[in-house]
């Protein structure tokens, strides 16, 4: 039977064969295809890289201007309001002088004196007008105290709540360094997360801020020594000749990093607080001394 049915295998066989030609044929077709789309992606990928990279520096660039208007406009600010107070000071000391002018010219009403009037009613009423707007103003100025201080206060509350995330997030950083192995990404320094605004730095905040980088350096020191497994000794004699560093020395380090810099951390902690409610008692007391020269001194 094998042998009579030759021709049938063979003309199965041709087409078995005509259809692998053709899935052939479709499959080169759809490589083809792919790696047309793979090279318009990796062109469309590098065009859109050239933008980032455009737009960051656009970013940069702006970012540089924005700082420079800044600067500019506290410059006028500050201009405006010495150009406000001379422009106040003269038109008080105008209106001053049309009162008294016209305090001194005789009465023109029929009926009147001739005489300058003797009341000065022009000048009470310019001296009442003059007086309720230094109220007016000082009103204004004292709200725009009270929300500067308040502004301030929660400038200093958010600044210490972000020292306190930042020392948590350091210890959370030294646990993760203990748990896991010398490889382990733990995330960028605590430096990294600093805050650099001069006015919101206290000295307890500098000197974490000096502390944190140069734990960052010697964390940079030791992961080259990790990365080289070699360490040099305590002893002095021993700084030339390195040698070999096991896991229990490594977890020893660290285990020293971290006890120095949560000692230390407390201790500048309890630095600041002490410093932060001498703050506070020096900004109650200047606030009292400052209604006392408003209520008393001021007459």
């Amino acid at each position: 039977q094998l042998l009579g049915n030759q021709d049938d295998i063979k003309v199965e066989l041709e087409k078995l064969k005509k259809t692998h030609e053709d899935q052939q044929q479709k499959l080169e077709e759809r490589v083809l295809a792919l790696g047309k789309e793979l090279q318009e992606a990796k062109g469309a990928a590098g065009d859109g890289g050239h933008r980032l990279v455009e737009q960051s520096a656009m970013l940069l660039t702006s970012q540089g201007q924005l700082q420079e208007v800044e600067v500019e406009n506290s410059r006028l600010q500050l201009q405006l309001k010495e150009l406000n107070e001379e422009y106040r000071s003269r038109l008080a000391r105008h209106i001053r002088d049309v009162a008294n002018y016209m305090d001194s010219k005789p009465s023109n009403v029929p009926g009147c004196s001739k005489a300058p009037a003797g009341q000065a009613a022009m000048k009470h009423f310019v001296d009442s007008m003059l007086r309720d707007i230094r109220a007016s103003h000082k009103c204004r100025e004292e709200q725009l105290a009270r929300a500067a201080r308040g502004y301030k206060k929660r400038m200093k509350d958010l600044a210490k709540k972000h020292e306190n995330l930042l020392i948590a997030y350091g210890l959370q950083r030294e646990q993760i360094r203990s748990l896991g192995s010398s490889a382990m990404d733990c995330g960028p320094a605590e430096l990294h997360f600093s805050i650099t605004d001069p006015e919101l730095l206290t000295n307890s905040s500098r000197e974490l801020n000096r502390l944190r980088e140069e734990k960052a350096k010697l964390e940079t020191q030791l992961q080259e020594l990790q990365k080289l497994g070699l360490v040099s000794g305590h002893d002095p004699n021993e700084l030339l000749c390195p040698r070999p560093l096991d896991e229990e020395g490594w977890a020893e380090v660290r285990k020293q990093l971290r006890e120095f810099a949560h000692n230390t951390q407390k201790d500048l902690e309890q630095e600041r607080s002490q410093l932060l409610t001498r703050a506070v008692v020096a900004e109650e007391q200047v606030l009292e001394l400052q209604g006392y020269i408003d209520q008393h001194l001021a007459r």
